[in-house]
């Protein structure tokens, strides 16, 4: 089968990073259409030409003698990508080998799961209080306040910690090689580098930094751009 024609559609400081991270690992031709936030920090307007709901990463892919597929959501890319093109470049436990078969799984949706919501939280609000007129901020800093103490943190340390004691004297999440579950996981990580908290989960730390040293990484940002997610926290 000859190489599908795959374009990215890359967003600055989005999830998009880690489809081109994972493009790269598995050393698939693609092509990479860069679009910029607005001055309100979202997406814009022309990603809903590629779909309706205009967010990124969205990919779209064809194969010789079929309709071009369009394909958005991280996770759903991840797993086509993989399924579909890996050949063996990119580990992907067996469904035999259920144990490992289910970790990968489950740091796969994590990413999305688990770990995006306190981490898209503490976006919304940075970005909230930011946006209110004057003299409501001391109100909505006192509700950021107790929402970030009761809910976020709490969570944002116990998604870390899990992740800290899974790497204990590992290199990569799932078994001894890079899966997509470490691409997925890799940018809550980046969440964690915003908020300046990297440091407090030295294993988090060391996988972040032998991540980054990889060459397809680096590829991958040399192509997009490097995710600096403390622009939604200023």
């Amino acid at each position: 089968m000859s190489s599908p024609k795959i374009v990215v559609h890359w967003l600055d400081d989005s999830r998009a990073q880690r489809i081109l991270w994972l493009l790269e690992e598995l050393e698939l031709p693609y092509e990479v259409k860069i679009y910029k936030r607005t001055s309100e920090k979202l997406a814009p307007p022309e990603l809903k030409a590629i779909h309706p709901l205009g967010k990124s990463p969205v990919v779209t892919i064809e194969e010789e003698g079929k309709p071009k597929v369009t394909l958005a959501e991280s996770g759903a890319i991840t797993e086509v990508l993989l399924e579909r093109y890996g050949g063996g470049k990119l580990f992907v436990p067996p469904t035999a080998d259920l144990q490992k078969r289910a970790d990968f799984l489950y740091w796969l949706h994590f990413a999305e799961g688990s770990a995006m919501l306190p981490l898209m939280l503490t976006i919304i609000f940075a970005q909230v209080v930011k946006q209110v007129p004057f003299f409501l901020r001391f109100i909505i800093n006192q509700v950021s306040a107790g929402v970030h103490q009761i809910f976020i943190q709490p969570r944002m340390k116990q998604n870390f910690a899990l992740i800290n004691s899974t790497l204990e004297g590992k290199d990569f999440l799932v078994g001894d090689e890079l899966t997509g579950a470490d691409a997925m996981v890799f940018f809550v990580a980046e969440g964690l580098v915003a908020s300046k908290g990297l440091d407090k989960w030295p294993n988090v730390a060391a996988w972040y930094k032998r991540m980054q040293a990889r060459p397809a990484f680096q590829r991958a940002e040399a192509k997009g751009g490097k995710n600096d997610l403390s622009v939604f926290l200023k």
